[in-house]
């Protein structure tokens, strides 16, 4: 990997929404997305997953006390709003390579951080100046490269 932003391991299309159930029934009846596996991610967080294809539709609904990144991101009017794209990074040494890349990019990563014991690494890039959304960079490793095993596909 070199010094630039990957737009490639692209696996997930990240919306954002006031109102999960509304969201997923438009978007499951329009576009024939059957089920979505639903979590309550944390106490301002709840999350649906589902496959269409190859791709992973997120549908994030979150409250008030939610980070800026996504509450400024909502829509005024609609079901839903994408967010970001999401990518995978394989391995120490390409999340590595990441790191050192948004570094040199100048561009701000309002979040990121490792959970599951560091086994999933997330990083949130603001490319809205170029790309309109944000980017997200994700590692998974061990036990966390199970984590999407439950989402439905369609």
């Amino acid at each position: 990997m070199s010094a630039a932003l990957p737009l490639t391991g692209f696996y997930q299309f990240g919306f954002v929404t006031r109102d999960l159930d509304a969201a997923t029934a438009r978007l499951g009846a329009r576009y024939g997305i059957a089920h979505f596996r639903r979590r309550q991610a944390n106490p301002w967080m709840e999350t649906a997953h589902a496959y269409a294809g190859p791709s992973m539709i997120e549908i994030i609904a979150v409250g008030e006390a939610a980070p800026a990144l996504y509450r400024d991101h909502l829509p005024d009017d609609g079901i839903a709003r994408l967010h970001h794209l999401g990518y995978r990074i394989a391995g120490a040494a390409g999340w590595e390579a990441l790191e050192e890349a948004i570094s040199a990019s100048g561009l701000a990563a309002p979040m990121k951080g490792a959970v599951m014991d560091g086994h999933l690494r997330y990083a949130y890039v603001d490319t809205r100046a170029d790309l309109g959304i944000y980017t997200e960079y994700v590692c998974l490793t061990g036990p966390a490269e199970r984590l999407y095993d439950d989402v439905p596909r369609h």
